[in-house]
């Protein structure tokens, strides 16, 4: 009988629901829905412009789209991208430009910056109302009455309520434009405080007859609603108090008579030093508490002594009415929520209402506007940085503003932000109902730029990495063959990487070439780089405080330090606050210190390593020396040239030669050229000695004119940064003997290499094999050997060819097996069946100390389609045993393939580390040459037997 099969729905939906069911049975309706709408929300595609978005306009300065180049295998000459990453511009509706792409949503930053420690400042306000209007079971009186009377009957009081109804007043004039992020984070951290029985929110603003007050749908209120005449409702004006309208009395006597018989603060998100500059101009003084929950006129003050007395009922101490004024800061918030909740004597600060409203004679000022070179000496180093920042930007959001200071500048206050956006360096743009818009002019923009640092355009490139939060930063991601055009910044702001594209639903294969980040790295200005390169990275071992609050241990360094960068100031043109050295004595506890330390390594033209005892037992120093190293090496790697003496070593105290690691034993230490003292004593017995003076200024001045000479006349060009994290130490640990690794190269020769295969890579032996030969005219057994000596190893290359094939010739080989090893494969070696039996036998007899690590281009095309997936089949059946351990490791890469030479560079030292750790763990230990000598007999006294006695230890006492 044929099986029978259901009939199949026609709706698509429950076949979709079957489907489901069938694959996971145990979700329920809830979960199926979800699916269906993530399903939804991932299929969607870009949304379209926004309706009454400005027409396209003429750009006046259109910027040339980046060059995408795409990775393809369809033949030889194909060179794909470098990165998966592609350029990320604000979406602005006010650009001059238009940007071909995709629009998507970018993480924003937060506007109200140190959200837990406002929550934490507004926790007074939790206090109930002892006596509210709802009753609770008294338990204590029901169960003292039923042991009274002997009857149940329930006892019910008043129970505590929540003190406060709170109404947040927002001052809706176009200064305020600004601040809606922070206004509305406020609002939600009230919200979610739990402290107010209800939060509503009124719109307030000026018309022709005065401030007009507004409820949520847009009606007009009395001027009496806020009144509360239990003084059970608080009120928050939110203002910067710029507007016109503050400037007249009829504002201040509308809070005046809300004042009267409701708690009333004013929240300005202005810095304090700048509320005088406002029509926050009025005279201040400290409120102390009165009773807990007091109104305005219940908190005590003192007058002070020039302010006249006002006849006036109904308010304070001569007629002056106080209003608290609060910051945006915790503290400002947590002295005022004490002060009115709690009783604090400390109290909190307030400004004076006169019952007409405004004192007269008070001046009608508008802000004052300052230079930008008065901005960068007079203002906050916070604010000073986010305006360094903006300067990439011709125009930019507050949205993107906030984003750089929480990315970027996270202590940063928004009291930086009201010092930065008052200061009149940049334009505000805005239309009505329309997205705030900072514009930076042409002049402010050129110096602002000048500040700029490398570090820091880096760190903004990085800014949406963490794609983690629903995003409202409207952007356009470039796409050369996108939906549209869209209004955006001339400038990326930054780079969406393959994680970020993912997660915003495009796809990850377009990469513009070059990148943003690489035009970043030399803008000119005035003939020198932007690049802040120190001419030297001093790196010295730390020493450890002996005695406590025995001071600095480490002062000395740091004087000689600050003599050396003295003496470099003098003999070069470095203009004033340029970097003349590097030095990480302020950083070590300071967050992004590591950051800090890489990007130095990357870019400083000089090396200079304080030799002692203790510099080649510390791995901070060893990694120091090692990014810095690699980066010679990669150097000598892409031009084919030996590097210049870019490591200039001093001498703190005497080194012996045989305390030297193998990895520095290659520079030339010539102490005798600075002086017979300073080889004997080094620069610490020079320093020490008053005596001695000027022989230790003589030592450093020549030191300094050596580092000068060095960074002139071998200049090193920079690199990407090093993650300090994963870089490894140059030195051996304390303790060990010398290490060896065997590198052995499997690969063909252009004698042995397939008639179709391109001859560039290769040479006459294997050991010439070079995949990357489009970064490097070196061999890659060369650029590994450099790499791997430089961590302090002992390194033997062979050819595969030369090795043995079976485990007991590999056995009697010695000393071939008595290292680590690790098998540099091209995956072409594979294509000769000769070679291919050898490499399986190689692999069945391989002990687990054996790695692999598979080089190959993805430059190259004919590594890609059919040829590489083939390649790759068989390096899996080929060599299954060494492919299996690396894939069961953190050595994934290795052997899956490693594309490109930096990328080689990186995975290296890891694949040594991982070759160590096997070799340590399963290779026999054999004792040294030299007679078979007895054992030691060792006797107790009053025992005559030994320690070697078979009997010793049986019974009796041992």
């Amino acid at each position: 009988m044929p099986e029978e099969h259901p009939t199949e729905s026609p709706d698509p939906l429950e076949r979709v629901l079957v489907a489901l069911g069938a694959a996971a049975p145990d979700l329920d309706g809830i979960a199926m829905a979800e699916a269906l709408w993530l399903a939804a929300r991932m299929s969607a595609g870009p949304t379209d412009p926004p309706a009454g978005s400005p027409p396209e306009r003429p750009p006046a300065a259109r910027p040339e789209p980046p060059s995408v180049t795409r990775a393809t295998a369809d033949g030889p000459g194909t060179v794909p991208a470098r990165e998966p990453h592609r350029p990320l511009h604000e979406r602005l509706t006010g650009a001059d430009v238009r940007i071909t792409g995709s629009v998507v949503s970018a993480p924003p930053g937060a506007g109200l910056p140190l959200v837990a420690e406002v929550t934490r400042a507004l926790r007074p306000w939790k206090r109930p109302w002892p006596r509210g209007r709802r009753a609770a079971l008294d338990i204590e009186a029901t169960v003292d009455g039923y042991a009274r009377s002997g009857e149940l009957i329930p006892v019910f009081r008043p129970a505590p309520e929540r003190w406060f109804g709170l109404v947040l007043v927002v001052d809706r004039s176009p200064a305020m434009r600004v601040w809606q992020e922070v206004i509305d984070d406020i609002t939600s951290v009230l919200d979610r405080l739990g402290a107010f029985r209800t939060l509503h929110v009124r719109e307030l603003g000026f018309g022709r007859e005065g401030p007009e007050l507004r409820d949520g749908l847009g009606r007009v209120t009395g001027p009496g609603e806020l009144r509360s005449p239990d003084a059970r409702r608080l009120v928050i004006v939110v203002s910067d108090c710029a507007a016109p309208g503050w400037r007249e009395p009829e504002i201040w006597r509308r809070i005046r008579s809300w004042s009267l018989t409701t708690p009333v603060a004013l929240l300005n998100p202005l810095p304090p030093k700048l509320w005088r500059r406002t029509a926050l101009d009025l005279p201040s003084v400290r409120v102390r508490p009165g009773a807990p929950g007091s109104d305005n006129p219940h908190l005590a003050f003192e007058l002070p002594l020039l302010l006249p007395e006002i006849d006036s009922s109904g308010a304070g101490a001569g007629g002056w009415l106080p209003l608290p004024v609060l910051s945006t800061s915790p503290h400002s918030l947590d002295r005022w929520s004490r002060t009115l909740m709690r009783g604090e004597p400390e109290g909190c600060g307030a400004v004076l209402v006169p019952p007409d409203g405004r004192p007269q004679g008070r001046s009608r000022r508008s802000g004052d506007r300052v230079t930008v070179e008065g901005f960068l000496r007079t203002a906050s180093p916070a604010a000073v940085q986010l305006a360094v920042l903006c300067a990439p930007f011709g125009r930019l959001s507050m949205g993107l503003l906030h984003l750089l200071r929480e990315e970027l500048v996270p202590h940063a206050t928004l009291a930086d932000v009201a010092e930065l956006l008052t200061s009149g360096l940049f334009a505000i743009d805005a239309e009505r109902d329309g997205p705030v818009e900072l514009v930076v002019p042409e002049d402010v923009r050129v110096r602002l730029e000048r500040e700029l640092t490398v570090h820091e355009l880096r760190r903004m490139d990085r800014a949406l990495e963490r794609a983690d939060r629903v995003g409202r930063l409207p952007a356009v991601a470039y796409e050369p063959r996108g939906g549209g055009q869209y209004p955006a910044g001339e400038r990326a702001f930054a780079h969406a990487r393959r994680r970020t594209l993912e997660l915003l639903g495009l796809p990850a294969d377009d990469r513009p070439s070059p990148t943003e980040r690489e035009r970043a790295v030399d803008i000119p200005h005035g003939g020198r780089s932007v690049t802040d390169r120190p001419y030297f990275f001093l790196s010295y071992a730390r020493t450890p405080a002996w005695e406590p609050g025995g001071g600095d241990p480490d002062h000395w360094i740091h004087a000689f330090y600050r003599d050396l960068c003295n003496h470099i100031y003098h003999l070069t043109d470095l203009p004033t606050g340029a970097s003349a050295g590097f030095m990480d004595r302020e950083m070590r506890s300071g967050e992004g210190w590591p950051e800090k330390l890489s990007e130095n390594l990357a870019t400083c033209r000089v090396f200079v390593p304080l030799f002692s005892p203790r510099y080649f037992t510390s791995q901070m120093c060893g990694r120091e020396w090692y990014a810095f190293n690699e980066r010679i090496l990669r150097a000598r790697a892409a031009t084919g040239d030996p590097a210049g003496p870019a490591i200039v070593p001093a001498l703190w105290t005497r080194v012996d030669a045989a305390q030297l690691p193998d990895s520095v034993r290659h520079l030339h230490i010539d102490g005798a050229e600075f002086g017979d003292r300073y080889a004997s004593d080094g620069i610490y017995g020079l320093i020490k000695l008053n005596r001695l003076r000027d022989e230790y200024e003589e030592v450093v001045y020549r030191l300094a004119r050596r580092i000068v000479e060095v960074a002139h006349t071998s200049p090193l060009p920079h690199s990407r940064p090093r993650a300090y994290e994963n870089t490894p130490s140059a030195f051996r640990p304390r303790g060990t003997g010398p290490r060896h690794i065997r590198l052995i190269v499997a690969a063909p020769t252009r004698g042995s290499v397939p008639d179709d295969r391109d001859l560039r890579p290769y040479g006459e032996s294997a050991q010439d094999w070079n995949p990357y030969h489009q970064e490097s005219s070196r061999p890659l057994a060369a650029i590994a050997e450099d790499l791997v000596q430089s961590l302090d190893y002992r390194v033997t290359v062979s050819s595969f060819e030369d090795e043995p094939a079976h485990e007991a010739e590999i056995v009697s080989s010695e000393p071939k097996l008595s290292a680590p090893s690790i098998l540099l494969l091209d995956r072409w070696a594979l294509t000769d069946e000769e070679r291919r039996d050898k490499l399986s036998a190689f692999d069945t007899h391989s002990p687990p100390w054996i790695s692999m690590i598979a080089p190959w281009n993805r430059s190259d095309a004919q590594n890609h389609g059919e040829n590489g997936r083939r390649l790759v089949e068989e390096t899996e059946r080929t060599l299954r045993l060494i492919t299996g351990r690396g894939r069961h490791s953190d050595m994934r890469i290795a052997v899956n393939g490693v594309p490109t030479l930096n990328a080689f560079a990186n995975v290296l030292p890891a694949v040594v580390a991982h070759a160590t750790r096997q070799y340590l763990r399963h290779a026999e230990a054999h004792p040294p040459p030299g007679p078979n000598l007895p054992r030691p007999r060792l006797t107790m006294p009053g025992d005559n037997r030994g320690y070697d006695d078979p009997g010793f230890g049986e019974g009796g006492e041992s």
